[in-house]
């Protein structure tokens, strides 16, 4: 999961404020987080689970309890990926004073591409979509000569 994905969550943004002071045990955060949400503690138990799948936060087991803290590596990702923006950001669109040029990432797409196309990477076919088929015409039962019925039933038959 992507980190960010992890902390758009209002509640799971704050159980990682809290776990940023230490360690806590799951019954603790459910009672802090839970009062402050109004949610249940199966619902903060779910919240702490995605946390740590994002890995975010580490547990660790003790006699009964299961105590929860931030994971050194899920926030150097963290960080790694608001770097990642960061770099984007200064190298958008913008002038760019070495090259004397303004400098668009759009603007390639901005032209346009050399072949058209219908979502990524199909060509587009010209007059297919809404295209009728041709069905042969089923003769009517009245149209049929008295002797010959278009699904082979004799009308001369008792």
């Amino acid at each position: 999961m992507h980190p960010f994905e992890a902390l758009a969550d209002p509640v799971r943004r704050r159980l990682v404020e809290v776990l940023a002071s230490g360690e806590h045990t799951s019954g603790q955060l459910a009672d802090a987080v839970g009062r402050e949400f109004r949610i249940s503690r199966t619902a903060v138990s779910k919240h702490l689970r995605l946390l740590r799948d994002a890995r975010l936060v580490d547990v660790r087991a003790e006699e009964k309890w299961r105590w929860y803290r931030l994971d050194r590596s899920g926030l150097e990702s963290l960080e790694d990926t608001v770097a990642d923006l960061r770099a984007k950001y200064e190298t958008a669109i913008g002038w760019d004073a070495e090259e004397n040029c303004l400098r668009d990432s759009l603007a390639a797409w901005a032209r346009g591409p050399a072949v058209p196309f219908k979502g990524p990477g199909r060509p587009s076919r010209r007059g297919h979509r809404g295209r009728r088929s041709v069905f042969p015409e089923i003769p009517s039962p009245d149209d049929a000569p008295p002797w010959q019925h278009p699904l082979g039933i004799s009308r001369d038959a008792p």
